[in-house]
């Protein structure tokens, strides 16, 4: 008897053969008659091809690489550069702007400093005027400083009390009152008892200087009429006052149109003595509110003419498309609104 128990165990019975599958014909894997089939192999390459390949060694060393993709260095270096430029950029717009509005200063002082000139000239010109006694010529030139450009005192100095003097020259010492010569009277020798009766002036009847305003207005010499009544008024302000107001309004409105549309028989430029007469006319009494605008169109014109005469177009220009807008081809002397506007647009944009 054996010492190991194990040997006293029946051995295991043999596993029996498997029966051959029907569905396949052959034998399982499993059995152990079973023998796999042989794996294919791909056929050798031929001859000829592993000689190419073996006789070109050179050809397989020149065969490029894939192109390398670009490193995060070479990324940031273009982001430096293009920072760089953008702030370069950035700095001359900068400096250019601040170019621009030094420019803009100076010129806005040099605009300043030559309309300063163009007051001082003026004002001289006018003091002259008034001096030589051409009210009109000064009258004009300190109304353009005063109510046309509106200057301050350091600029137009005492322009405003010369324009009201250069205004009642105009109004009361323009033409001089004519001498009138009365008919001699014949002297006649008074008896002895009987005192000599004074011969009476006529100059100074306030009853004259009315018979010959009317006269003259029935003449149409406004002018005229103008005179005497201005002087009737200084001699005796009473008299017949609504009536001499009613004939003076008359004779200004009369003359102003005259003058305003240039049928005055002498051809001189009249104009501004035009407006004034107008003017006048409204602070008399109530005239036409269409020869009151015109009287106003016309003023325009006239400042608008002076600018450009004086060559300060930026001025004229506003006031020019302003008159252009209303009647572009209105005229004075054959000059007209447009003429002025195209003269001072060529003047504008030839200046510096």
């Amino acid at each position: 008897m054996s010492d190991n128990p194990l040997d006293e165990l029946a051995p295991l019975p043999e596993a029996p053969e498997p029966a051959p599958t029907p569905e396949h014909g052959r034998p399982s894997p499993y059995a152990a008659s079973y023998t796999p089939p042989p794996v294919p192999f791909p056929p050798p390459p031929p001859d000829d091809q592993i000689a190419r390949l073996m006789a070109e060694p050179e050809e397989w060393a020149a065969a490029p690489y894939p192109a390398a993709t670009p490193s995060a260095r070479l990324l940031i270096a273009a982001g430096v550069m293009v920072s760089t430029l953008c702030l370069c950029l950035t700095l001359v717009g900068l400096a250019g702007l601040a170019g621009y509005r030094d420019g803009l200063a100076t010129n806005d002082a040099r605009i300043t400093q030559t309309l300063a000139t163009g007051i001082a000239q003026q004002y001289a010109t006018g003091v002259s005027d008034l001096q030589a006694g051409y009210a009109e010529l000064a009258e004009a030139r300190f109304a353009w400083i005063v109510e046309t450009l509106r200057a301050p005192t350091q600029y137009a100095l005492d322009s405003p009390i010369q324009l009201a003097v250069a205004r009642t020259m105009a109004a009361y010492t323009d033409t001089p009152v004519p001498t009138l010569t009365p008919t001699p009277t014949p002297t006649l020798t008074p008896p002895p008892t009987q005192p000599a009766t004074p011969t009476p002036n006529p100059l100074q009847d306030p009853a004259y200087f009315y018979n010959q305003a009317e006269t003259a207005l029935r003449l149409a010499n406004y002018e005229e009429a103008i005179e005497w009544l201005d002087a009737l008024v200084a001699l005796d302000p009473t008299y017949r006052a609504d009536e001499v107001r009613a004939l003076l309004i008359k004779a200004l409105t009369q003359q102003g149109k005259i003058y305003l549309r240039g049928q005055n028989a002498d051809g001189e430029d009249k104009l501004a003595r035009g407006v004034y007469l107008i003017y006048r006319a409204n602070d008399l009494g109530d005239i036409e509110d269409t020869l009151l605008g015109e009287a106003i169109f016309v003023e325009k014109y006239v400042n608008a003419r002076n600018y450009v005469n004086g060559g300060y177009y930026a001025a004229a220009i506003p006031v020019l498309e302003e008159l252009c807008s209303i009647n572009c081809e209105w005229s004075y002397h054959g000059v007209s609104v447009r003429n002025l506007l195209e003269q001072a647009q060529a003047g504008a944009s030839s200046a510096p």
